[in-house]
């Protein structure tokens, strides 16, 4: 039982680990050129994901296009070496499309200084869940001669989700200096939750059962903007954002926990029965304050390279979800307590990014960005069964490459690419499996890696003509 349980806990903090990646704000990049540039277009970028990157970029950009698709598909692995000693490792992979960005523009006649685009967009996204059983026979419980037959499950969920949506308005002071502002409300939806079930029977028919599982989930709504400016030369362009705190408005949380535990008189360890099932507490949610620079230099008439950088302060430790106390029924001088903490350290980013317009029809793409964990220090694991823990704890740093080709043709655009990512942690291995009638005895020992590997593959395609569409259609018309 202690090898399935080692493996089991194991896989519950590699989960618990891949947790999304909330702490990490460059994971993601929009728009079809921005992508294959890694996000370092705050000075210059010129397809629609200035709607997030500056939207003061629209005012002066020449026919921005509407983007009908920006497909992403990702390929996902997790390695952990020397999960259980003996240079045994563990592995897990996923592959499945993770939609990027839809964008537009709204028509305005000729002579406005303003632009306006809208634009929903997948902030963040993780769908991370597996199951793992094993049956076998072994000497598990104290005090009870020969082996017992013992089977076990674990079942872990870790689900998160940031949809964006929202607007933007650009305004063009002059020819070459613009300001905007995009404004987003925010859905955020998230779940974890781990199920620890074992059962084992003894020789003389007697049946042993722990039954342990703890899950939280919760839903906020909330808004945030982005402030954008932008100025452009022959050879140069600059940028310079502002985003704000992301503002919780409501949203409500749930949790769940049970441990049910029962052996025989003889294994010396007390039964223990607790449960409780909340709905409806209050939550909060919350992003930093950033400040954005970039700049493109034209450094011939078919080659521009793209600087970025960002700043994101400080989020002091506070309180996600707070569960309401409650007694063991079994115990009724024990009590359980549940807090969801987050907090986040001030970090800065910075990319690079190169164009090179090989023809009219054909532009080649690369560019490299880092991803820095903000994280906070000293967070306190879910799957330990401590009363507080943390929303998010992936101790590693992240460094993206990408590259691509732009298509262009008659009516539209293509855009393919790829981005590779990777990232590697230390965790920790558990050693031992809880005992007694303590539920959160879970001794643990930091000597082990974790590495993620990611692979974004890129199709997308813009549509630039539909503009003059529908001026040709309203000629018809009128």
């Amino acid at each position: 039982m202690k090898s399935f349980v080692l493996v089991s806990l194991l896989l519950i903090l590699f989960c618990r680990e891949s947790s999304g990646q909330s702490n990490h704000y460059w994971t993601r990049n929009y728009g079809s050129e921005s992508m294959l540039l890694n996000g370092s277009v705050i000075g210059g970028v010129t397809d629609l994901g200035a709607v997030y990157y500056n939207p003061a970029r629209l005012a002066i950009t020449d026919n921005p296009a509407f983007i009908i698709s920006a497909d992403v598909y990702e390929l996902n692995s997790y390695k952990i070496e020397d999960a259980i000693g003996n240079r045994k490792d563990l592995t897990q992979s996923s592959f499945g499309g993770a939609p990027s960005l839809a964008a537009g523009t709204i028509d305005m006649k000729e002579t406005s200084r303003s632009t306006f685009a809208y634009a929903i967009l997948l902030r963040y996204n993780n769908n991370f869940g597996f199951s793992y059983r094993d049956e076998f026979s072994q000497n598990i419980l104290p005090n009870v001669p020969e082996d017992e037959l013992f089977e076990g499950e674990l079942n872990v969920t870790n689900n998160l989700k940031d949809h964006w949506f929202g607007g933007s308005w650009a305004y063009k002071l002059k020819e070459n200096f613009s300001i905007g502002v995009s404004l987003f409300g925010s859905r955020a939806e998230a779940s974890k939750g781990n199920m620890f079930d074992m059962t084992a029977l003894d020789v003389n028919n007697d049946i042993s059962k722990y039954d342990y599982n703890r899950a939280y989930s919760f839903q906020s709504y909330g808004v945030l903007a982005k402030l954008g400016a932008a100025y452009s030369t022959d050879k140069m362009d600059f940028g310079m954002t502002l985003t704000t705190p992301r503002a919780h408005l409501f949203g409500k949380g749930n949790y769940q926990y049970h441990l049910y535990f029962a052996a025989p008189d003889e294994s010396g360890i007390a039964d223990i029965y607790a449960n409780s099932y909340q709905s409806d507490l209050e939550i909060n949610l919350k992003s930093p304050l950033s400040i954005g620079l970039g700049a493109s230099y034209h450094i011939a008439e078919n080659k521009v390279i793209h600087f970025s950088g960002e700043y994101f302060g400080k989020i002091n430790p506070y309180k996600i979800l707070e569960a309401s106390p409650h007694q063991m029924q079994s115990k009724s001088d024990s009590t359980i307590y549940f807090t969801l903490m987050d907090g986040r350290k001030a970090i800065a980013n910075a990319g690079i990014g190169v164009e090179w317009f090989l023809s009219q029809k054909v532009s080649f793409y690369g560019g490299f960005s880092t991803d820095f964990n903000a994280a906070a220090t000293n967070s306190v694991s879910f799957v330990t069964q401590e009363p507080t823990a943390t929303n998010l704890s992936f101790d590693a740093n992240f460094y993206h490459l990408a590259g691509g080709v732009l298509l262009t043709f008659k009516g539209a655009e293509f855009t393919l690419g790829a981005t590779h990512t990777s990232g590697k942690t230390n965790f920790d291995k558990p050693i031992n499996f809880p005992s007694g009638n303590d539920p959160s005895v879970v001794d643990i020992a930091s000597d082990g890696r974790m590495l993620w590997d990611r692979w974004q593959f890129i199709v997308s395609v813009s549509v630039p003509f539909l503009k003059d569409y529908v001026d040709k259609l309203e000629d018809k018309l009128f």
